[in-house]
């Protein structure tokens, strides 16, 4: 399940500093709450450790406690380049990603460190022997989903995940 909306409006353009600072605010900003209904109360769940992560567990109605694992944190993003001019935020995003993509170091965490990430937590995920409920973040979520179709599960295969939107993906039994 992707967390729900954050509460927090991007401006159109930043400075490096500026950009950084809106996504650290961006990480700890609240959610606006969401009704979902979940049919599934006893479920093992697994959360990110960002506050939104967190905030959207909250308001579901699940008599199950957390596990809290940094191995599901969203991919962060930081500037791709220091200045002081003012850049739209649509650069910053598409560049980050471009520089995470190609294993740039100016990145906090690059593709093979997120793929890495992935590998450890469904190595953990493989030990388990009931459903699982996931609250993560839409690029890490993207990443997930490519991993999880070269494992043989079936789910959806899309490239964006709405907020609040619960993804089922099934392990393909052997015949």
């Amino acid at each position: 399940m992707r967390h729900f909306k954050v509460n927090f409006k991007w401006k159109k353009k930043y400075t490096s500093k500026e950009f950084k600072i809106a996504c650290q605010q961006y990480d700890n900003a609240n959610i606006i709450k969401q009704n979902i209904t979940f049919h599934h109360k006893k479920i093992n769940i697994y959360i990110s450790e960002l506050t939104r992560s967190n905030l959207t567990y909250e308001t579901l109605d699940i008599l199950t406690n957390p596990t809290k694992t940094n191995l599901i944190n969203e991919v962060p993003i930081a500037p791709f380049i220091n200045t002081n001019f003012k850049i739209p935020t649509t650069i910053w995003m598409l560049f980050g990603r471009l520089q995470w993509y190609f294993n740039i170091k100016k990145q906090p965490e690059t593709k093979r460190d997120t793929l890495n990430k992935i590998e450890n937590f469904l190595n953990e995920l493989e030990k388990e022997k009931n459903d699982i409920l996931i609250i993560g973040h839409g690029f890490y979520f993207s990443q997930l989903k490519i991993r999880l179709k070269k494992m043989k599960y079936s789910g959806k295969g899309k490239s964006y995940y709405k907020n609040g939107e619960i993804i089922h993906f099934k392990k393909i039994d052997k015949q």
